[in-house]
């Protein structure tokens, strides 16, 4: 038998299908991720896995013919997942960043687009006679390509605009991390970043594929585009999944996840409470707790017995600065004077910031030079 029954890419597509299912697996048995992040990821893997097979039996020729074997309806099912994969890539990056994440009745709304992609397919497709769809899957018949195509643009856009959302959540991240910990040097999402825009980059391929296709209904397009396009969103989704299962099983531990903030607590206090600026003041000028490398702000709200929220406020509207500024400026007053004592002159930079409570040289240098105008260095030798 000298016939190839199935070409590279169509090998790439079930290849790709078959890890996925693998490594849903392997995400929920793990204990790496929290039980939601572990669900919403294997949910993301087992999307993926329908899209390629999705992929296959509509433009593979012999996965057709196997599938056209079986049931003209195995057709146009996985194309659901579209409507699926990017919300969950969304809610996978929600469930990384926030401790709190919970989903609740009004994220069913997520699902109107897998809901209306299936009801016009059943009644452009499902329910029509078998002849009718073998005619569509063998040759492609415009009648329900011209409805198919527009609706396949418009899940497109959509999943486009999840990851963008993704993307900003996490752009925010850092920023929101800077609310409630001293110390965010160690903590990087760079790694979740690049792989969600590389996964904003295939999609917007396929989306220029799927509009392109709908240009070719009126316009002629050379087929070798479309062909470009199609396949490298395979090679790169397979390349991508196996990224962002290796990158995510490593860095997972290593997050430090934040807390939603409830609609109710985010706005602003009328006032600011003067005695718990006193408290605070006095407080960090007697105890120093910004010495501990590791104060939050949750822990230092124990320590001041005032409510999170309230210090949060407090160090928001009455100081200008966040709790990661706040603190920060206390060890640089405190490495200031370390710095321009006599007893301390023998001690080297390095031995002072890890002594005022900072973890990083660069941080230590950033906000320094920041106060200062020059480096710590220059700062002893002017001062000694």
């Amino acid at each position: 038998m000298n016939q190839v029954i199935f070409n590279t890419h169509d090998v790439i597509l079930v290849t790709t299908a078959f890890l996925c299912c693998f490594f849903s697996i392997v995400v929920v048995a793990s204990k790496k991720f929290k039980p939601i992040s572990a669900y919403l990821f294997a949910a993301f893997l087992i999307s993926q896995a329908s899209i390629a097979m999705h992929e296959a039996i509509l433009y593979g020729a012999q996965f057709r013919l196997v599938a056209l074997s079986f049931s003209s309806n195995l057709f146009f099912v996985g194309g659901g997942a579209f409507c699926l994969d990017g919300p969950l890539l969304y809610f996978y990056v929600r469930s990384l960043i926030y401790s709190d994440f919970r989903f609740t009745k009004a994220d069913l709304w997520h699902l109107v687009p897998v809901v209306i992609y299936f009801t016009h397919m059943l009644s452009a497709f499902y329910v029509q006679d078998d002849v009718f769809k073998q005619e569509v899957v063998q040759y492609f018949r415009n009648d329900l390509i011209r409805h198919y195509l527009p609706l396949d643009t418009m899940i497109k856009a959509l999943r486009f605009g999840y990851v963008i959302c993704g993307l900003y959540l996490i752009s925010k991240y850092r920023d929101q991390l800077k609310e409630v910990y001293s110390d965010i040097a160690a903590i990087d999402l760079s790694w979740l970043q690049l792989l969600v825009t590389s996964f904003l980059l295939t999609m917007f391929a396929e989306l220029l594929l799927a509009a392109i296709k709908i240009v070719s209904l009126f316009y002629l397009v050379k087929i070798d585009l479309l062909i470009f396009i199609g396949l490298s969103s395979y090679y790169a989704k397979f390349v991508l999944i196996n990224l962002l299962l290796f990158f995510s099983a490593a860095n997972v531990s290593a997050l430090k996840r934040i807390r939603q903030k409830p609609a109710e607590l985010t706005e602003k206090l009328d006032a600011i409470n003067l005695e718990y600026v006193e408290r605070i003041e006095s407080f960090m000028g007697e105890y120093k707790p910004f010495l501990a490398a590791n104060i939050t702000l949750e822990s230092l709200s124990e320590q001041l017995d005032v409510p999170s929220r309230e210090l949060s406020a407090s160090l928001n509207r009455h100081f200008k600065m966040n709790f990661y500024e706040f603190i920060n400026n206390y060890r640089i007053k405190e490495a200031k004077l370390l710095l321009k004592s006599d007893a301390h002159r023998e001690k080297t930079i390095t031995e002072i910031f890890t002594a005022v409570g900072f973890n990083s040289k660069s941080v230590f240098n950033t906000f320094f030079r920041k106060t200062e105008g020059m480096t710590p260095s220059e700062f002893r030798k002017v001062n000694l």
